[in-house]
């Protein structure tokens, strides 16, 4: 009941930005140049993404969207000046805490917005109604989308992005949503010039994390009966499979100095060195404000807590063993045994499934 009169709230609110910013970006639509073109984040649910995102946000040159922008897209220029007071002291009651850091200006991740705009992003499958997984997953790598539903994705994905330039102030958009590291070729089509960072973990750890996700998000936010384990697991792996595929099959798409790579156990072990092998990399210039800032956002995350997981079970680890090739291919097993070896010299990225 409180979220349905929030919504009301929101739609009343939220008419005057959607009719006058509606009618201004159509008149004269800030353009995304090239050289300006926004930074992604890449890397699938659980595997540093947030982490990552926090410290490119610590630069000021950088502009993330924050919760109250992904989470109210329709109205966050025009109508914050009064929504800020109703939407802020109740972002606690999203409980997204369990599985994020939220906060009024924290950085988030855009799909919350296309979720909110129109419906269009795995996010209302993975938590609100996990029985129609099938249906929305199919807004990951975009692929099995009707021409029509494409064109929407676009729509609402280019004019998010438009309206959060209007309050960049000139700086470069930095955009994390882990669904993108299947988009992109449909991400390099709409942004010319986007720079990519993908980061990557343990498989193990990564599909640990994702059940903990898949519960807590279902046990929030669900008006569903959740999924049978076996089968929820069962698209946990696929999905996590065939999202690192789509990006090996597309890297090479990306310029060479428009992409960056980096393993979170070498983040977390030295956050400021590779930060900057990252900015070099992409030829991105490192300010001082970079140098004062990250490392404080560092070891901030450095004091949370890791989550405990039990141990898995026999059917469990037979799905994480369909992940060492990913390991073998990110470089995340110590040292590799033959079976990974084997497996990453055979790897065809063109034989896995795609999503959809």
């Amino acid at each position: 009941m409180l979220l349905l009169l929030l919504s009301g709230i929101n739609t009343v609110a939220s008419l005057p930005e959607r009719l006058i910013l509606g009618a201004w970006l159509r008149l004269r639509p800030p353009r995304i140049e090239r050289d300006n073109a926004p930074v992604f984040v890449l890397g699938y649910f659980r595997s540093g993404t947030t982490f990552l995102q926090n410290l490119l946000a610590a630069d000021p040159g950088l502009r993330s969207p924050s919760w109250p922008q992904v989470l109210a897209p329709q109205t966050f220029v025009l109508g914050w000046v009064l929504l800020r007071y109703l939407f802020v002291p109740l972002l606690p009651l999203t409980r997204l805490n369990a599985v994020v850091p939220v906060g009024a200006k924290l950085p988030a991740e855009d799909d919350f917005a296309l979720n909110n705009l129109g419906g269009m992003s795995v996010l209302a499958g993975r938590a609100m109604l996990p029985r129609r997984q099938a249906f929305f997953n199919r807004f990951h790598d975009l692929d099995a989308l009707s021409k029509e539903e494409l064109s929407r994705w676009r729509s609402y994905q280019f004019a998010f992005l438009q309206k959060l330039t209007l309050v960049a102030g000139g700086r470069r958009l930095l955009l994390k949503s882990p669904s993108h590291t299947a988009r992109v070729r449909y991400l390099l089509e709409l942004f010319p010039g986007a720079k990519f960072v993908h980061i990557s973990r343990s498989p193990e750890v990564v599909f640990r994390s994702n059940l903990l996700l898949a519960r807590e998000l279902q046990r929030a936010f669900a008006l569903q009966p959740p999924l049978p384990e076996d089968e929820q697991e069962e698209i946990i792996t696929c999905e996590y499979l065939a999202t690192e595929m789509h990006y090996l099959a597309d890297r090479a798409l990306i310029p060479a100095a428009d992409l960056a790579e980096v393993r979170l156990e070498d983040l977390t072990a030295d956050p400021l060195g590779e930060m900057k092998r990252i900015y070099r990399e992409l030829g991105l210039p490192f300010s001082r404000g970079c140098e004062a800032r990250m490392p404080q956002i560092a070891a901030t995350f450095g004091k949370q807590v890791p989550n405990s997981y039990p141990n898995l079970t026999e059917r469990q680890k037979a799905r994480v063993a369909r992940l060492e090739p990913l390991a073998a291919t990110f470089g995340h097993a110590p040292a590799l045994h033959r079976r990974a070896r084997d497996a990453a010299e055979t790897l065809d990225i063109d034989s896995q499934p795609r999503i959809g």
